[in-house]
């Protein structure tokens, strides 16, 4: 038994001392004040010498008030619980309960913490997916399902993480594609096909919300009620957003049709369905983008048309840039689309990247835009304006979206002319022939070059004429030695000058998808670990021809940033009157168009650094997806 602890009580403060270390309110030694039930497990003994409650009686002078209480320590910690519940205010449960909520917060994997070893995974189980053999989509879920649980490398936690983003996804597929997969709903009866979520419980919650929100223009209110009777997921909400919700809204760029904002969105998008409460939680204050539509007050009504695409064409959110709604600017009466915000585009981060990327990670960002291409065509639409500065990444989880679809250029372009990325116009449509899908797949070729080679297509061309006759005879970038000859392949039949001999982005994408498959195999490994070698040795060899011919320092490429030598072309208008017809260039055509790339030689000092560049690079085993910080050079949008 522990030792007792024994205080004398022969002054009124030792009262309250005991008050003090064990919050029981007894004030002076009139102990009846306090009740036995507190009172009497602190006392042991009996007799003259020792207090007893029942002794302590209220107006006997002739009492002792000496007394010797012995509290064991055993008792201690019952009486305190027991006080301690019994004293509780609000606040000391509800800062109890915060405590809780963060602590078991903290045993979650943070928000989008999808790095290089989570993506690994979950590529893993999505690129090993066989459809023959899992035909249905719950077969195809529990089998990526298996992947993870099965991965020894990964943490409980980092399972669940990956096993909830994996059923978020299937249940936004199974309502968006109309699954035959249901069950009924507890609370409003309806059949459902989400597992996380009842689909018609949320579209309810909005419709009740109704009559809370105006925009002043009927046709925008209809379009965005209809949006939300057809919402599929928590996260996939449109809404009319008062422009008061946004704080420091800075300028970013401007295009030909469209001005570009960063701003604060205090309340943030819906992002979670509670169905206990039956409403829609906030993400809260977050960065997006503020998309300007110019001169969008007026009775012309051709901006609408993205609105509406941005709107409806993907409402899982999942392969065009995450489009939250609309607002409009109280001072210009422009209406403005309520972007997410994304750190780079894909110009910037192959510049910024380019020599850290391995080769599957190239080949997956083709797919990824593959397969957002072919998702447009397969809803019946064409982007017209696809080029790297409208691929959008996502940093936190390694992903690509396509931007600016549906307006392809100014609200008042005249009809004869063509709005776009000159480098990645088709052909066929700069000879004035009307735009196809197998136009989007023309620029689809030359996006495969820019992220195959890291450069920038024809930037050595000083005039759009001329280089408008050279892509309309079939000039087309080089391909180099070290391009794998199944990529290469594939990429030259994207950009046939016939449209009838380009694939449709269903083959491409599946294509795409059989190339990375390859390089998960064994068999397949030692190209990929090549990758880089061969691109160093094909730059030594360039590098070191023509010694004698015009040198270029890497001093003068950075002074000379407006010569010929890495010009970017943006979008805009073009009129040309081309009377020739698109051809595939001959061999020796093709040869002296070639030879034209080299002909401005690379000097020893930019070979070293070149080089450098790759051997500081530790090169990450092609399973993993590192992926270097994104800059800060990349703009949001190229318009």
């Amino acid at each position: 038994m522990a030792f007792p602890y024994i205080f004398p009580l022969t002054e009124p403060w030792h009262w309250m001392h005991i008050h003090k270390s064990y919050k029981i309110l007894i004030g002076t030694c009139k102990i009846k004040q306090a009740t036995d039930a507190i009172a009497r497990p602190l006392m042991v003994g009996g007799g003259e010498d020792f207090f007893d409650p029942k002794d302590c009686n209220n107006g006997d002078e002739n009492h002792d008030p000496r007394a010797q209480i012995v509290v064991e320590s055993e008792y201690k910690g019952k009486i305190i619980d027991e006080m301690e519940d019994q004293e509780k205010g609000r606040e000391e449960i509800e800062l109890i309960d915060r405590i809780k909520e963060k602590r078991r917060k903290e045993m979650l994997p943070q928000k989008n913490e999808l790095n290089e070893k989570l993506r690994s995974v979950w590529d893993k189980s999505y690129y090993s997916l066989d459809s023959n053999i899992h035909r249905t989509i719950t077969s195809q879920e529990e089998y990526q399902k298996s992947v993870v649980k099965n991965d020894s490398s990964l943490t409980e936690n980092e399972k669940n993480f990956l096993l909830n983003k994996i059923q978020k996804l299937y249940d936004a597929y199974r309502i968006g594609n109309s699954s035959v997969e249901k069950q009924q709903c507890n609370n409003c009866r309806n059949w459902y096909q989400a597992t996380q979520y009842c689909e018609f419980c949320i579209r309810k919650y909005l419709e009740n919300n109704f009559g809370n929100w105006k925009s002043g223009n009927n046709e925008i209110d209809k379009l965005i009620q209809e949006c939300q009777q057809k919402t599929i997921a928590p996260d996939a909400v449109i809404e009319w957003i008062e422009y008061d919700q946004f704080e420091n809204i800075e300028h970013l760029t401007k295009g030909g049709y469209a001005i570009i904002y960063t701003a604060i969105w205090n309340h943030g998008y819906y992002n979670e369905w509670d169905s206990q409460k039956q409403t829609l939680n906030r993400l809260g204050g977050q960065k997006i983008v503020l998309k300007r539509f110019n001169n969008s007050n007026n009775n012309n009504v051709n901006w609408f048309q993205e609105v509406i695409l941005s709107f409806t064409l993907d409402i899982t959110s999942t392969f065009l840039a995450k489009c939250f709604g609309l607002t409009k600017d109280p001072t210009t009466q422009d209406y403005m689309l309520v972007l997410n915000y994304y750190q780079n585009d894909l110009r910037h981060f192959l510049k910024d990247n380019f020599h850290s990327l391995t080769l599957l990670q190239k080949y997956q960002t083709i797919g990824q835009i593959a397969d957002s291409l072919y998702r447009i065509h397969e809803r019946d639409t064409m982007h017209r304006d696809l080029h790297s500065g409208n691929i959008l990444y996502l940093a936190p989880v390694f992903s690509w979206y396509i931007s600016d679809l549906g307006l392809s250029g100014p609200i008042e372009k005249p009809s004869n002319s063509i709005y776009g990325n000159l480098p990645y116009i088709a052909p066929e449509v700069l000879c004035g022939e009307i735009y196809t899908t197998k136009s989007d797949i023309y620029s689809m070729g030359i996006l495969m070059w820019e992220v195959i080679t890291g450069e920038t297509p024809f930037d050595d061309y000083e005039h759009d004429l001329e280089l408008t006759l050279d892509i309309v005879k079939g000039c087309r970038p080089t391909i180099y030695e070290y391009i794998p000859r199944g990529y290469a392949i594939l990429m030259k039949q994207c950009w046939n000058a016939d449209p009838g001999n380009r694939p449709v982005a269903l083959i491409v994408k599946e294509k795409m998808k059989i190339l990375i498959k390859l390089l998960y195999d064994d068999d397949e490994k030692n190209e990929s670990k090549n990758f880089k070698s061969k691109i160093k040795n094909f730059f030594k060899s360039k590098s070191k021809k023509n010694r004698n011919s015009q040198v270029i320092t890497n001093t003068q490429l950075s002074k000379n940033t407006k010569s010929k030598i890495y010009r970017v072309q943006n979008s805009k208008l073009y009129t040309f009157n081309i009377p020739n017809k698109p051809r595939n260039a001959t061999d020796e055509e093709q040869q002296a168009f070639d030879s034209k790339q080299f002909d401005l030689e690379i000097s020893e000092d930019m070979e070293q650094h070149y080089l450098k560049s790759i051997e500081n690079n530790n090169p990450h085993d092609d399973r993993e997806f590192g992926i270097a910080g994104p800059s800060n050079s990349g703009s949001q949008f190229q318009p």
